[in-house]
């Protein structure tokens, strides 16, 4: 098994296990190894595992290259200790051999709670502390006070797991208040903890030191696959203890690079579910720690696991506050209610469909404002986006962005319905009532009336999540958006302009006129456009008919 063993500018350290046949390396998100720093190519290097395990390191076109062992390098093989440079950044290359070590198991029923612990009876077998067994053969009174030192410390230390972790929930918290625990026991003196993702590879992991001076030893750690493997599958805390000073193996090289004393692993469980594995070591003394503090590290690991799941709990209760507010932005709440309880019925990553797109703009809107304050600029905008959004909103519309004075809106994405071009006609009809009911209320008031043309088509689109990785906005592109924003464009004021495909989805009897065809620009020859008719008056025949289409 490889790793690298990586160490940014700011001196910190991270671990990460090399699981994957590729590994994409770079700044952007997308990547499996995020190093995110400007020195840092958004997609700077690639690492592939060949057959017969070679490490293959290869240059993507980065900015600044890749350098190896100081030489700088398109493609290159790696080696056990080689010493990569990317930006800022070193990597470390590490090889974990299968070499021989004295493995311990622990039990893996350590208890979920440290409460089922912290009784008297719990207790004493936890730490082997049972007064009828009298003081150990061979112990002077000063080994015994040791001895009880240590046990209280440990003891302690388990008491205090629960009250640390119990208001933490962020998984760097998490890791750092238990890191901070387990320095309380004797002989710790650096570990991590790697968290699995999604696909089940571990993610990098900080590599944290109780002092400076442990910090500048550049050893690695005692991690095969085989342990990963047993820990994380088999699901039992591990005493590890590295027998270099054994005369059978001191010709062992990857021994002797390690250099590890002594090392705890146990697997992070909570409800059955395993999330990653908590490691620590002693870079100093042999057999530095016991079964009992293998048995306090196990409680420390389950107490965290418990941690680790209130926070993914946690942020995906906030994941879904979001994306309640982001979707509410542009849905009225019946549809967001329905995409929350039913997501697997709308797909947001992009797919094409057919939609129809509503564009609206306010005439001579830009000469208007130059004479108005802005103040009350922007308290008629608002006065009048509030009044349009409402109406799309009630006829089950998507507001896809406001543009300016304009506004860009769409029936037929996310969700479908047949009715989906009639209801935004309908739409079209009511902005324009409304923005004469509301011109009216500005005159009586000495304010400024405005008026609004608005263009509508129905066709193909690509429809998502579209944007960068810091934003995204779910929106659709294609011609039959361009179309819409043109006819837009034609439409004067009080005017509704819509499609040919517009009008032959809905009904050929809707009242409507056909108009001389135009020459749009994208467009080489003219295209077929109605206008349709509207009245103010409700109970009037455009009115009455389109009045009765449903909302959604």
């Amino acid at each position: 098994m490889a790793r690298f063993v990586i160490s940014d500018a700011a001196g910190q350290t991270q671990i990460f296990e090399i699981g994957d046949s590729t590994v994409n390396i770079g700044r952007a998100d997308s990547n499996d190894l995020v190093l995110n720093h400007p020195s840092v190519s958004r997609h700077h290097a690639r690492l592939t595992v060949l057959p017969g395990n070679t490490a293959l390191l290869i240059d993507l076109g980065s900015l600044n290259g890749i350098y190896v062992n100081g030489q700088q390098v398109h493609e290159h093989p790696l080696k056990d200790q080689d010493k990569i440079n990317l930006g800022l950044y070193e990597l470390k290359f590490e090889v974990a051999a299968e070499e021989p070590l004295h493995i311990e198991a622990g039990t893996s029923d350590t208890g979920a709670h440290v409460e089922e612990l912290i009784t008297p009876g719990a207790l004493q077998s936890s730490l082997r502390v049972k007064a009828e067994a009298g003081a150990p053969a061979g112990l002077g009174v000063q080994d015994q006070l040791r001895a009880l030192e240590r046990e209280n410390k440990l003891l302690k230390l388990l008491l205090g797991v629960g009250k640390t972790l119990s208001s933490v929930l962020t998984p760097e918290e998490i890791m750092h208040r238990v890191m901070e625990l387990v320095f309380q026991m004797d002989n710790v003196e650096r570990g991590f903890v790697m968290l699995l993702d999604d696909k089940k590879n571990f993610k990098p992991a900080v590599l944290l030191y109780k002092n400076e001076r442990l910090k500048a030893d550049g050893r690695g750690v005692a991690l095969s696959r085989a342990i990963i493997n047993r820990v994380t599958t088999d699901r039992v805390p591990l005493l590890i203890h590295d027998v270099a000073g054994d005369e059978r193996f001191k010709s062992s090289e990857s021994l002797r690079m390690s250099g590890i004393r002594s090392a705890m692993c146990a697997p992070l469980i909570y409800k059955d579910k395993v999330f990653g594995l908590f490691y620590v070591d002693c870079l100093t003394k042999l057999w530095a720690f016991s079964k009992d503090e293998l048995n306090i590290f196990s409680v420390v690991a389950a107490e965290a696991a418990i941690s680790f799941d209130n926070a993914r709990s946690h942020e995906e209760l906030s994941r879904r506050v979001i994306e309640r507010q982001a979707l509410e932005r542009f849905l009225s709440g019946a549809i967001v209610e329905r995409i929350l309880s039913n997501p697997d019925q709308v797909h947001l990553g992009g797919e094409n469909q057919i939609a129809t797109i509503l564009f609206s703009d306010i005439r001579g809107f830009t000469r208007m404002s130059e004479k108005m304050e802005p103040q009350e600029v922007v308290e008629l905008l608002n006065e009048y986006f509030t009044e349009m959004t409402d109406l799309i909103f009630e006829n089950g519309g998507t507001l896809d962005k406001y543009l300016g004075d304009g506004i860009m809106a769409l029936f037929g994405a996310p969700i479908t319905k047949p009715d989906d071009t009639l209801r935004a006609v309908k739409t079209a009809i009511e902005m324009q009532k409304s923005l004469a009911r509301l011109n009216a209320d500005w005159e009586a008031q000495g304010k400024r009336s405005l008026r609004m043309g608005v263009g509508i088509n129905t066709g193909p689109v690509t429809a998502g999540n579209i944007g960068s990785s810091k934003r995204m906005d779910y929106t659709v592109i294609g011609d039959a958006v361009n179309l819409a924003s043109r006819l837009c464009a034609n439409a004067a004021g009080g005017q509704i302009l819509i499609s040919e495909s517009t009008f032959q989805t809905i009904d050929q009897n809707l009242p409507a006129r056909r108009l001389a065809p135009i020459l749009v620009k994208g467009k080489e020859t003219p295209v077929e456009v109605y206008e349709v008719v509207w009245a103010l008056s409700a109970t009037d025949p455009v009115g009455t008919r389109l009045s009765s289409a449903p909302s959604g």
